[in-house]
């Protein structure tokens, strides 16, 4: 699996709850986990999609 390397996840709790969140430290847009940009581009399964992503891009 490959992440992008500006994905932090923020969990306010040991246990996973409805205020845990991803957020981009390029854009600083927040995603719930079950966010399909999370699952797809930004933590994909398969292949660097993040290395897509324009803003990810502009920082190379």
């Amino acid at each position: 699996m490959s992440r992008c390397p500006y994905l932090d996840y923020e969990s306010n709790n040991y246990i996973f709850s409805s205020s845990d969140k991803y957020v981009c430290k390029l854009t600083g847009q927040e995603m719930y986990p079950d966010d399909s940009k999370v699952k797809y581009t930004c933590n994909s399964d398969s292949d660097c999609e993040y290395e897509k992503c324009p803003y990810y891009k502009d920082r190379q």
